[in-house]
């Protein structure tokens, strides 16, 4: 079964996210890369599916964070971050947003 995993329109300005839109079978993996101008702030990781609410995934300045199969690798120095997911599920099918902690 092929799945699909978009990701969105980035919440901030000063942000990035790449690639837009990944395809993969289950049991795959894929990853998105964040990056952003500013490293005074935390990012965070967010999971939206069709017609429902963000959801919080993680955030922090550096290190992995993990969810289950989601890793998000955090770098602050690098301004950026990865999202990674293994072993991927139809029900991973959704749109990942990238954004900076507000104050």
């Amino acid at each position: 079964m092929l799945m699909i995993i978009t990701s969105g329109v980035c919440v901030e300005s000063d942000i990035s996210q790449s690639p837009q839109d990944v395809t993969e079978n289950e049991n795959g993996k894929v990853s998105t890369d964040c990056s952003t101008t500013d490293t005074n702030q935390a990012l965070q990781w967010y999971r939206q599916y069709p017609n429902q609410a963000l959801r919080h995934l993680v955030k922090g300045k550096t290190g992995k964070q993990q969810k289950e199969r989601i890793t998000a690798t955090m770098n602050y120095k690098e301004k950026g971050s990865n999202l990674s997911i293994t072993g991927t599920e139809v029900t991973d099918a959704a749109t990942y947003v990238c954004a900076l902690e507000t104050q």
